[in-house]
């Protein structure tokens, strides 16, 4: 008959905590190896073997923050190794410790640059921080050292796609697809690619063929779908629907899709039932948490709308969708202070940089920052479906190549720190997220007559900010707002029973505004000849 083993626990009065931790380790016995370790910490027994042997056990046993604990411990009193500093990085990214886990993972590669894992972690890491430049280096890394890894590839191609780099993106995808054919995901990234980069064409080939390929791949269908709707083809979209799910088709998107076409159509009542269904198997969805909004308020069910924005809320505090949503709301209720007071206009400020080292002044800066933006190998036009219209979007300018690019995120530095202490005193909840340890994106918007940004927010930022190097004559004119930056005004989906409580800037070469991402803002379109450049960029807490 077989036998559990039973491990009877060391006296400590027969051996050393350190001998006993590794008999415990050397049986497989993880959980006495963690709780040998924690009680030398408590009496103060606890040398570095013990700290480094318990942080270990506790690893591998999952036990995450007793690892970082450990860990921390040892690292006041010794320099870690790269090992250690691997699973001390890990243990805090699993435990969603970012700032712990960031540094750990970078010190480990200072020791150790050929760590796969530690490449592929930290990559995947900044990626989920919206960080695209940072999580392209180090997935790209993770690439060349292990290039069967697939999930790094996979991430890599995710990176490239939102840094915006859309021609960068395909030619990746299309690499990875001659070198894992089987792999759906290349293919599904490819057609994204395309439908973001608003080859329409493209993606609806590259969506039909895998909802051919698969009948039952739910997302395939939702991206065609998709696809067709932005050409406004809604009937044939709702065949599509019927069609997969026939087929046994099935996902949030899908699902999220089917309930837009309803609102389209103006039945709201349906539209919130498919939302709330789509929010019942996948929370987080961002897309049916916002259209849920509008179909309410298009119901005129506001009150609804208020409760749905602070239940999320609730939730998640800083989810900027649903600041900038529930502020609309309070407007449609007529409850235009409190909308105020709740996202105030104060919150936006004006930043005049100091000229960096290296130039005569800042006109000197601003005519290389101009050239480099012209001249940057991603800028092509604005998709269809962006909020730029009649413009160039470049992607990430945080990369190379770098450019003046180096000093302006020392700018935005800067920058930063001055909002800080300009609203020191501030009890809004806004600042309960502040960090000066932050993940950076920035991007630049190129405008030429009739280029104007619709009403947008920064979902994926927490501080925004535009800083402008060039504009035309007619921007510059305090007598005209063509080109101005305007804040608080509504998407133009919504119709607002109250008009919104507006917020007006003028925009100055050589001067930044910073505020919080959840603040819908555009730019008003000019009518005169010249170009208009903004660099825009988000701050991401760590």
């Amino acid at each position: 008959m077989f036998q559990p083993r039973v491990t009877v626990p060391i006296s400590e009065t027969e051996m050393s905590a350190e001998t006993a931790i590794r008999r415990y380790l050397k049986d497989g016995d993880l959980k006495q190896a963690v709780e040998t370790a924690l009680g030398a910490v408590a009496s103060g027994g606890a040398d570095d073997a013990v700290l480094a042997l318990g942080g270990e056990a506790a690893y591998q046993a999952g036990a995450d923050n007793v690892a970082l604990e450990l860990f921390s411990r040892l690292d006041t009193r010794t320099r870690l190794d790269a090992t250690q500093l691997a699973m001390m990085g890990h243990a805090a990214d699993r435990l969603g410790v970012s700032a712990a886990a960031f540094s750990a993972y970078r010190r480990a590669l200072d020791l150790d640059d050929g760590d796969v894992v530690v490449h592929y972690n930290l990559g995947s890491l900044y990626l989920r921080r919206h960080d695209w430049s940072r999580a392209i280096q180090h997935l790209r890394r993770a690439c060349d050292l292990a290039p069967d890894l697939v999930q790094a590839r996979l991430n890599l191609g995710r990176a490239l796609l939102e840094s915006e780099d859309y021609d960068a993106g395909i030619a990746y995808y299309r690499d990875c697809m001659a070198g894992f054919p089987d792999e759906i995901g290349f293919h599904e990234g490819l057609a994204e690619t395309f439908m973001r980069k608003g080859d329409r064409a493209a993606a609806e080939s590259e969506f039909r063929r895998l909802a051919k390929r698969d009948p039952a791949n739910g997302e395939a269908w939702a991206g065609l779908i998709a696809a067709v709707t932005m050409d406004d083809r809604f009937d044939e979209a709702e065949r599509m629907v019927a069609e997969a799910r026939s087929a046994g088709a099935g996902s949030p998107d899908l699902d999220e899709l089917a309930a837009s076409l309803k609102q389209e159509t103006g039945d709201y009542g349906e539209a919130i039932r498919f939302y709330r269904k789509v929010l019942a198997a996948a929370p987080n969805h961002r897309r049916a948490s916002v259209n849920i909004i509008e179909a309410l308020l298009a119901a005129g069910q506001a009150e609804e709308a208020l409760a749905f924005c602070d239940e999320r809320l609730e939730k998640a505090p800083g989810d900027a969708n649903m600041l900038a949503y529930k502020a609309l709301v309070l407007i449609d209720l007529g409850r235009i202070e409190e909308s105020r007071a709740f996202l105030p206009p104060d919150l936006v400020m004006g930043h005049r940089p100091v000229c960096p080292e290296g130039f005569a002044s800042m006109a000197d800066f601003n005519k290389a920052m101009a050239d480099h933006i012209l001249n940057h190998p991603s800028l092509e036009p604005s998709p269809p479906n962006h909020a730029t219209v009649d413009g160039r979007h470049t992607g990430s300018l945080v990369c190379e190549p770098w450019g003046p690019m180096r000093h302006f995120t020392e700018m935005i530095a800067q920058g930063a720190k001055s909002y800080r202490r300009r609203h020191a005193a501030s009890n809004h909840p806004f600042f309960t997220r502040w960090s000066d340890d932050y993940s950076l994106t920035v991007w630049a918007v190129v405008m030429n007559q009739g280029g104007h940004q619709m009403p947008h927010i920064h979902p994926s930022g927490y501080l925004s900010g535009v800083y402008y190097p060039l504009l035309p004559d007619e921007v510059r004119d305090p007598g005209d707002i063509q080109g101005f930056i305007e804040f608080f005004s509504a998407p133009g989906q919504f119709n607002l029973r109250h008009p919104e409580p507006i917020e007006i800037f003028p925009p100055q070469e050589g001067v930044m505004f910073l505020f919080p991402s959840a603040y819908f803002h555009r730019t008003i379109p000019f009518t005169g000849g010249g170009t208009r450049i903004s660099v825009a960029f988000d701050l991401v807490p760590l």
